[in-house]
């Protein structure tokens, strides 16, 4: 038996054991099990063991000391039973193999790149990009900054290349790469620490020794570029214009019904104080509970509501957003035995929520006799009794025709 094969055997027996808890006395996986596991997580170069320790008698720990045969590099392995755990989830003894082969490997070039970034980022001051040593962290301002920063983490990547010598470019990536996070700001700091506030997470980038700085730009640039469009960060003359050619806003809040919003006080009271039910989601789901886009229909979706015209009642029924797109459009709302019904001009509608099939959600419409289905996934119409459907369909529901303002984030029913 292949020694790959051993130690995958040996890791499933321990997993088993795990599952089924052992006497706090058992002992630890044995110096062959360890070793098989270290051979897995130090697949490409040799290694010796150098040392060993009873580091915990009951339950038992020994620890292993390794060291590789082709190079400076010493790491640790350990068999053990762990400590029996308490409290609401408790679990007993169980055997436990481990090894930082890989967090080794890291911590060789780790600390070299956040000095060398440390160093040449260091004179650029506040209107610069900000580097934060401690996660790692790169701010930007920009797209001329994002630029800047991938050319830099280019250069700094050049520190991983001895690595692969030992290990391959791939396995260095996921093992044992150094990640940068790279954040858009606003320009703001805090006042207690001077750390940049307002910002959002475009993505990282690991360094491993082959960094495609091109690739990694383009895909940190396109999510800044989503920013934009969102209306999260302002226009930048330079980001290339092809980079929003494409995009749409990722989110709608707003409905006007001929020039009168439908006042849906997001974010201005809490949860016992809503007096609507998109207040509520957007406490728990954040923005996005009115309307979002929806890349496989090519439209923005509107959520439709249909557990009640008020939060605090909780066995009311009925769609508070058609009740308000009706009465701003000057028609009439009302709740009956199934559902709810409205009629605006020579648009008579009806809806009843009828729940979940084939994982979607479905509801009933009839408008001016004809009846259909409307229906969605789970996840288009959040937690809650709801439906999504295209904004154009959702109009017609009241014979008004809609209109989206992308910049503003605003959906106009005229």
């Amino acid at each position: 038996m292949g020694r790959a094969r051993s130690a995958l055997l040996a890791l499933l027996v321990t997993c088993c054991l795990a599952a089924c808890g052992v006497p706090i006395d058992s002992p630890a996986p044995s110096e062959a099990e360890v070793l098989d596991y270290a051979a897995l997580q130090c697949p490409n170069e040799g290694f010796e063991v150098v040392a060993s320790e009873e580091v915990r008698e009951v339950p038992q720990k020994v620890v292993y000391t390794l060291r590789s045969t082709e190079r400076d590099l010493t790491f640790t392995a350990s068999g053990e039973i762990t400590e029996p755990v308490s409290g609401k989830f408790p679990s007993g003894p169980k055997p436990r193999v481990s090894c930082d082969y890989p967090s080794a490997v890291r911590d060789l070039y780790h600390d070299d790149v956040v000095t060398e970034l440390s160093e040449r980022i260091a004179g650029q001051g506040e209107s610069g990009i900000i580097f934060l040593p401690d996660w790692p962290e790169l701010y930007v301002r920009n797209y001329a900054q994002l630029e800047e920063a991938l050319a830099l983490l280019e250069e700094v990547d050049a520190l991983y290349e001895p690595e692969l010598s030992y290990n391959p470019a791939e396995w260095v990536r996921e093992n044992a790469s150094t990640s940068v996070a790279i954040r858009w700001f606003d320009g703001t700091f805090s006042a207690e620490d001077g750390d940049p506030t307002g910002w959002k997470q475009l993505g990282d980038v690991a360094l491993y020794g082959e960094l495609d700085a091109e690739e990694d730009l383009e895909t940190l640039a396109s999510a800044y570029a989503q920013l934009i469009a969102d209306g999260v960060a302002p226009a930048d003359a330079t980001l290339p214009e092809r980079l929003l050619e494409a995009l749409h806003r990722t989110t709608i809040d707003r409905i006007a019904v001929r020039g009168e919003e439908v006042p849906f006080g997001l974010g201005e009271t809490s949860w016992g104080d809503a007096t609507n039910p998109y207040q509520r989601d957007h406490i728990s789901a954040g923005g996005g509970v009115v309307a979002h886009w929806s890349d496989e229909q090519g439209c923005y979706l509107v959520r439709v509501n249909m557990d009640g015209t008020d939060p605090r009642d909780r066995d009311e029924s009925g769609s508070w957003l058609v009740q308000q797109v009706a009465q701003l459009a000057g028609g009439s709302y009302e709740k009956d035995a199934t559902g709810f019904s409205w009629e605006v001009g020579d648009v008579r509608g009806h809806m009843e929520y009828v729940g979940m099939e084939n994982n979607r959600k479905v509801a009933r419409l009839e408008l001016n006799g004809r009846i259909s289905t409307v229906s969605c996934s789970a996840e288009e119409a959040g937690l809650s009794d709801a439906v999504a459907m295209p904004v154009e369909d959702f109009a017609a529901l009241f014979d008004l025709t809609a209109s989206v303002d992308e910049a503003e984030g605003v959906i106009h029913l005229e």
